[in-house]
């Protein structure tokens, strides 16, 4: 988060001083095919694949702003049709779902889709994470007509067959 944070002050910094327009986008808790491999998507289809235990932290008590990778590519689409204006030239969009899910309900998504439990370890939270994420997107809404619309319902399917026809699980 804090290197998150300092890349968008040096990006207002050049708006400022030099006003080169800056758009800066934050993603929250993307999921879908193409996901990074060491991200809990990947992690746990891949353990529940291979009968290996799953770990969730602070005990499951965790709720992310789960947002499918197709509603970040129509986010980041509008974002470059519109760049920053105003004094100076800088804009930074909240790109999520809007809601946050149990992480244990994600869980549950990704059993169902893959038709196996899985075996989870319980584990404390981790030293600076956070138990809950959400996405304040009224901003983003009102300057870019963004509408995120891929419940976990529908994505974690796509997410999981993906899976399965790219790792053969």
């Amino acid at each position: 988060a804090a290197t998150k944070r300092a890349d968008e002050l040096i990006s207002y910094t050049y708006a400022h001083l030099y006003g080169i327009r800056q758009t800066g986008l934050r993603f929250f808790t993307v999921y879908g095919p193409w996901g990074r491999p060491d991200m809990a998507p990947i992690l746990f289809a891949t353990a529940i694949s291979k009968g290996e235990p799953i770990r969730v932290f602070n005990n499951g008590d965790m709720a992310r702003d789960f947002t499918y990778v197709d509603d970040i590519v129509d986010g980041v689409i509008r974002a470059l049709d519109r760049p920053a204006t105003g004094t100076p030239p800088h804009v930074v969009y909240n790109l999520g779902n809007h809601r946050s899910e149990r992480l244990m309900d994600f869980i549950a998504a990704i059993e169902a889709a893959m038709g196996r439990k899985a075996e989870i370890n319980f584990e404390p939270m981790q030293p600076g994470d956070v138990p809950v994420t959400y996405a304040d997107i009224d901003a983003t809404q009102a300057a870019l007509g963004y509408e995120p619309r891929t419940p976990i319902s529908e994505g974690v399917p796509k997410f999981v067959a993906w899976y399965k026809s790219h790792y053969g699980a």
